[in-house]
């Protein structure tokens, strides 16, 4: 018999993807760590889009940032990446993307080869 306990857990991971947002960023980290102003330039949306879903992700225990000077970097955290990879891959597999989150992969890849030493050293819009 499930629990309450259980059944709300079970309801918030699936709020994550309810969300196309926060859907992006959550297949963006899954490809690494990356900081504000790469995601935006991946999924094209605004800074305080990008942001607000951060907090919200972070204050769930879905994400974690490290601080590297005036930069801040996001991951997936150790734990729940594996689910992460897991539920985009199916959602990929059966056709549930329309190629949105393809090109977001290609835009990422152009904005981290924008990167010196393997840093952030750019703003926004930069792809």
């Amino acid at each position: 018999m499930y629990t309450k306990a259980y059944m709300k857990t079970i309801a918030e991971f699936f709020k994550l993807f309810a969300d196309p947002t926060r859907c992006r960023i959550l297949h963006a980290l899954s490809q690494g760590e990356f900081c504000v102003c790469e995601l935006v330039d991946a999924i094209q949306t605004t800074q305080y889009t990008v942001s607000r879903h951060l907090a919200g992700l972070r204050k769930g225990g879905w994400t974690m940032e490290r601080r590297e000077g005036t930069w801040i970097y996001y991951r997936l955290t150790v734990d729940r990446k594996e689910l992460i990879r897991d539920v985009l891959s199916v959602a990929l597999k059966h056709g549930l993307d329309d190629g949105t989150l393809a090109e977001d992969s290609e835009r990422l890849a152009r904005r981290l080869s924008l990167r010196e030493a393997g840093h952030c050293v750019l703003g926004y819009n930069q792809v």
